[in-house]
């Protein structure tokens, strides 16, 4: 019967995985003993007052109202051909929208617009006119807009 016996690199190998596992432990501790004496030493210089940083990470409450809500735009016109709705929303009319026309002179259309105010003001068949229906308003560059709140 041949046995083999371990060879001298293979041994070699087991004492250097000890010698690293036990320096590694060691090391580990110390490092362990460092770290927690530097942040106890550090308290008298910066006392850690966890409310007081607490209160700094908080951002400030403010409500956003990102949600979608539908409005309606309308007008009567009898008589007129076309509306437009020229807003600040739209460019004042780069990228008109046009009101759909119903019967006797209704013109009606609905868009979905966020949180906040707008301005606005119909074109009826080329002329500007602020809508009858609300009060809220206000002169800007010689014309009289509208004002649409949306909350």
């Amino acid at each position: 019967m041949n046995t083999k016996k371990p060879g001298a690199l293979f041994v070699v190998f087991l004492l250097l995985l000890c010698a690293g596992l036990t320096w590694f432990f060691i090391a580990g501790e110390d490092y362990y003993d460092y770290a927690s004496g530097a942040i106890e030493g550090s308290a008298q210089a910066a006392p850690l007052d966890k409310d007081a940083i607490v209160s700094l990470s908080k951002a400030p409450k403010e409500k956003f109202n990102t949600e979608i809500k539908f409005r309606n735009f309308f007008i009567t016109a009898p008589g007129a051909k076309k509306v437009e709705l020229l807003a600040d929303f739209n460019g004042w009319g780069k990228t008109p929208i046009e009101l759909k026309a119903y019967k006797k002179g209704y013109f009606e259309t609905s868009l979905a617009l966020s949180a906040g105010e707008y301005k606005y003001v119909f074109l009826v068949d080329g002329k500007e006119v602020p809508d009858p229906t609300n009060t809220d308003r206000v002169e800007e560059n010689g014309h009289t807009v509208c004002i649409k709140t949306v909350r």
